[in-house]
């Protein structure tokens, strides 16, 4: 990226991805919210170490992923008593209150998988990209994803839904 103006460019073309992984790991909208302020003053600081302008995607999702687990860290000898709200997420063919449920059961699965399940359903990343974002390589990925699959299908099951597959 030669200029602020790309870069600018990108962050809003990328901002719904960047919250959307932010908000699944750390769990509330506010929080989410300094994740991707915080990722985004490091990413421009660090620009010009992205070598392909096509890898932005990848790039900027691991600088979220890693600041949200970082506040994590900071925040694990506090107690949060309050939960955020769900994220409004539009799925075709599905209604809102259904959509809802299926965004809780997600959010209640424990990491990596719900990483990996917004990564992989939400942003339509590949498994090959969900490891680079995630340090991992793809057959974790796949793994991961296959628990999670099983994780949702128990979840959605005890909340009465009918499992057709993820």
């Amino acid at each position: 990226m030669d200029n602020k103006a790309e870069f600018c460019n990108a962050i809003k073309q990328h901002q719904n991805s960047m919250y959307a992984l932010a908000f699944s790991i750390v769990k509330n909208e506010h929080d989410a919210g300094d994740v991707v302020g915080e990722a985004i003053l490091k990413a421009y600081s660090k620009i010009h170490m992205l070598r392909d302008d096509d890898l932005f995607k990848p790039w900027i999702l691991r600088i979220v992923q890693n600041t949200a687990i970082e506040l994590l860290r900071k925040q694990s000898n506090t107690c949060d008593i309050t939960q955020g709200e769900e994220i409004a997420e539009t799925i075709k063919g599905i209604d809102k209150e259904s959509q809802m449920v299926l965004r809780g059961c997600i959010n209640e699965l424990k990491q990596p998988y719900r990483t990996v399940m917004v990564l992989y359903y939400y942003e339509g990343l590949s498994t090959k990209e969900i490891a680079e974002v995630t340090s991992s390589n793809a057959i974790n990925i796949r793994q991961q994803l296959t628990r999670g699959r099983k994780l949702l299908k128990e979840s959605l099951e005890k909340e009465g839904f009918i499992y057709e597959g993820v």
